[in-house]
């Protein structure tokens, strides 16, 4: 699902300029709660007490998360400034290679003018820092700030590799989107600085639809006369069998994965009332996409709009660049409304920053990912990446205001809902793909017992993998 993104370079003069921090030292890291560490808290596994511990075992941390002030209310690329840098810090980050690099760059050459404190950007995969992180933390080799998918944080609490963000939290309550908000927060405790966001909503072909459908009812009767298998042209192609994609139907119906906060393994709401009506209705878009998931795949479904032979297609942010360099002209709208005049609730997906909590340097590396997510760099990020900022306050900018594509996908996700961040998701992904084949291959499938097996089978793999 995360797929290469585009965007514009975009270099950001900064005037600010704070003294120096005193000489760079060579990047080395020490075993978290030790005179060097950090201690949190926020209920970090790391945490030994209240506050933050300088790498000179001197603490200036106030104890209090989320009492930090707004960096965004200050000069645009501030960051409050009850915390300095340790004495000798130099930085090492992870990101994923292309844009999101680059971009975390221009974060360094500020964060160096500001403090001056060395940071050095290191490609690794996004999808891949926690892993990594398995082996390289507790070894003193790991990243200091590394980027990561939100639904990588409950095994990184698990293992004790993330520090809880206590610098801006107040800020997220305030100016993100409340879906990301959720979707960094952990057991009641935020860990991620967040960056962007994935989901996903309706492209239209212009040519074949010159108005996106407001309701899911209005795009059926399009297909009534749209829809020819013998011609291979479909009114709506999406990956029918995903959950990642079907939960959207779910929960607009009222099912869910984890509880209604994604974090209770106990409390599976996939098989509830509301689920057996989403999958049920899931199920009758078939009559605009007549194809067995044998044939269905994400590159069908491009090729298919691409080549005008989809009317639409439910496709997540990263189809915007792959659209406009094959020159289609398209339209995105948030996901039609359901016949219970509900919006569906699609997942989202959160790439944030995250504190090493190994690192020897907590207050810098704080400082920077707080420095990188200001209103201003969130800005600058969007303009460098094009994937969706996080905050709120940035809706009505008119850098978003002005796309009508990304400003769609923004209202959706303000339905959307966090792709779960606990382990025992990794146990939903076989099971659903299985049953909700057999829901839509098969109009004789008994949804509610489809779905009952889909559980039984994930209850089955969480005892077996505690």
């Amino acid at each position: 699902m995360r797929k290469k993104q585009w965007g514009k370079a975009v270099l950001l003069a900064i005037v600010l300029a704070i003294a120096a921090a005193c000489g760079n030292a060579g990047h080395s890291q020490v075993e978290p709660g030790s005179g060097n560490g950090s201690a949190n808290a926020t209920g970090s596994l790391s945490g030994k007490a209240n506050g933050n511990a300088n790498g000179d075992g001197t603490g200036n941390g106030k104890g209090n998360p989320g009492d930090n002030p707004n960096s965004s209310t200050a000069s645009p690329n501030s960051v409050s400034a009850d915390i300095e840098p340790e004495d000798g810090a130099s930085l090492v980050v992870w990101e994923s290679d292309g844009n999101e690099r680059k971009f975390l760059e221009e974060i360094g050459r500020q964060y160096e003018e500001l403090y001056g404190v060395k940071v050095k950007v290191e490609t690794v995969p996004s999808i891949d820092t926690v892993g990594k992180l398995m082996t390289d933390g507790p070894a003193g080799l790991g990243a200091d700030v590394f980027s990561a998918p939100h639904d990588s944080i409950g095994k990184a609490v698990s293992a004790g590799l993330m520090l809880a963000n206590d610098r801006t939290t107040k800020d997220l309550a305030k100016n993100a989107i409340p879906s990301v908000v959720s979707a960094v927060t952990y057991d009641g405790v935020t860990y991620g600085y967040p960056m962007s966001a994935d989901t996903y909503s309706l492209y239209y072909n212009k040519a074949l639809m010159p108005k996106g459908p407001e309701t899911f009812e209005e795009l059926l009767e399009f297909g009534k006369t749209f829809t020819d298998p013998s011609a291979k042209k479909y009114a709506l192609a999406w990956d029918v069998a995903q959950i990642y994609l079907v939960h959207a139907f779910i929960a607009g119906y009222g099912g869910y994965i984890f509880g209604q906060d994604g974090t209770d393994p106990a409390d599976i709401g996939l098989n509830n009332e509301g689920a057996v009506e989403g999958a049920t209705f899931a199920r009758t878009l078939k009559a605009l996409f007549p194809l067995n998931t044998a044939d269905i795949n994400s590159n069908v479904i491009a090729g298919l709009f691409q080549e005008g032979n989809a009317a639409a297609m439910i496709e997540g942010t990263w189809q915007m660049a792959n659209l406009a360099n094959a020159g289609v002209d398209f339209g995105v709208v948030p996901l039609p409304l359901l016949p219970n005049g509900e919006h569906p609730k699609s997942l989202i997906s959160v790439r944030s920053l995250f504190v090493n909590s190994y690192t020897r340097y907590p207050n810098a590396a704080k400082l920077f990912a707080e420095l990188a997510t200001n209103k201003e760099n969130a800005k600058l990020r969007y303009e460098m990446t094009a994937q969706l900022p996080t905050r709120q306050d940035l809706m009505n900018d008119p850098v978003v205001t002005g796309n009508p594509d990304v400003a769609a996908f923004m209202i959706q996700m303000q339905h959307a809902v966090p792709l779960a961040a606990i382990p025992e998701t990794a146990t939903v992904w076989v099971p659903s793909y299985a049953a909700l084949s057999t829901i839509w291959n098969d109009d004789k499938t008994d949804v509610k017992q489809a779905l009952d097996h889909m559980v039984s089978q994930m209850k089955t793999a969480m005892e077996t993998n505690p």
